[in-house]
């Protein structure tokens, strides 16, 4: 069986283990990208296409336009969000499609990306807005996979084309899971090995923070929330932002206590996460009543907006509770998030559907 992920970038470096996980079951897989991650993650086929990508010239641009991408701002609404082009991109997606269409045929030559079985769409984004390309792969007999990551459907919606292509939805999102039915959870898979241990130092408690939107992470309060507890305790805010992820990586790796969000207890925690738990990092977050339900035996220390300052006081406080908490991240991570785990949980579905030959 051959299975392609096509992404626009290689989101937190984690799509390279779904390729890795369906390699290891005995089967063919790439992984596609539009653009390089700001990040730097690993790369398999970047096919470095214009007019998309992190630079700050292009979400001016976005900006000015009025993006439909960015029309609907994370609210943690229940709506349901379909993409809805602006004015000015259904004058503009065509000219892209366009200039896109030659690149794409050359690289689907050279790499054969129409002959793959399985095609999973990370973020339900095939290479153009109009869905011709999944709708020819359907009308090949090729199945499709969306798998969505969060902003994507929060913010820019989904695509109708390329949802109504899709066999199989899948998110690693709680709130896009209780939202849409149509949506199976499946857990992001991780790799231990690719982060350090833990290794803090010194008396003072660096708490680590690494938004990457700070709006959707509650960024402002857990920094005035740190930088409070500063003036009484020995404690120092680090935030990593805009970095390359091997840099980011090591200054988690010295922290005693990571935070991810405080925003919104359906949001959970991602690949920030997964990180510092692996590592053996005390890790904050928050999670709904529903969440903790979901997954019961989780490792977190919990916060919500108005308890932050409680919380982390105890944590800076209480090394044998901090020590508590970190000392249960990696085992957790190994049960729930291996990437062969998952990779053997995606198969038996794709197995369950006919699709495994």
């Amino acid at each position: 069986m051959k299975i392609l992920h096509l992404s626009p970038q290689n989101y937190t470096g984690i799509l390279t283990l779904f390729v890795k996980g369906h390699i290891a079951l005995g089967h063919e897989s790439r992984l596609v990208t539009f653009y390089r991650a700001k990040n730097l993650y690993p790369e398999d086929i970047c096919l470095n296409l214009p007019f998309v990508g992190p630079m700050e010239w292009l979400w001016k641009v976005k900006r000015l336009i009025r993006s439909g991408s960015l029309q609907v701002p994370f609210t943690g609404t229940s709506e349901r969000i379909f993409w809805t082009p602006s004015g000015t991109e259904r004058i503009l997606m065509p000219l892209r499609d366009l200039a896109w269409a030659p690149l794409v045929n050359r690289a689907a030559k050279k790499y054969n990306l129409w002959d793959f079985d399985i095609h999973v769409l990370e973020g339900g984004m095939s290479f153009f807005r109009d869905g011709r390309d999944v709708k020819k792969l359907r009308a090949a007999g090729k199945h499709i996979v969306s798998n969505y990551h969060g902003l994507d459907l929060r913010m820019r919606g989904a695509i109708r084309p390329v949802w109504d292509s899709t066999e199989l939805h899948t998110t690693c999102e709680f709130d896009l899971f209780q939202r849409y039915p149509e949506l199976e959870y499946l857990f992001l898979p991780f790799d231990t090995s690719m982060v350090p241990k833990a290794n803090p130092s010194g008396k003072t408690i660096k708490i680590c923070h690494a938004p990457r939107i700070r709006s959707v992470k509650g960024t402002d309060k857990i920094v005035e929330v740190v930088e409070k507890l500063s003036k009484t305790l020995p404690v120092e805010m680090v935030l990593i932002e805009n970095m390359a992820h091997a840099k980011a990586v090591k200054l988690k790796s010295e922290c005693h206590i990571a935070i991810d969000q405080i925003a919104s207890g359906d949001m959970g925690y991602g690949v920030n996460s997964l990180e510092s738990l692996a590592m053996g990092v005390c890790t904050v977050t928050n999670l709904s009543q529903a969440y903790q339900d979901f997954i019961p035996d989780h490792p977190f220390a919990l916060a919500e907006p108005h308890n932050l300052e409680e919380v982390l006081r105890e944590l800076i406080l209480d090394e044998q509770l901090r020590n508590k908490f970190a000392s249960a991240g990696p085992g957790w991570i190994e049960k729930t998030h291996h990437w062969k785990s998952v990779a053997e949980h995606m198969h038996k579905r794709y197995e369950e559907l006919g699709w495994l030959t």
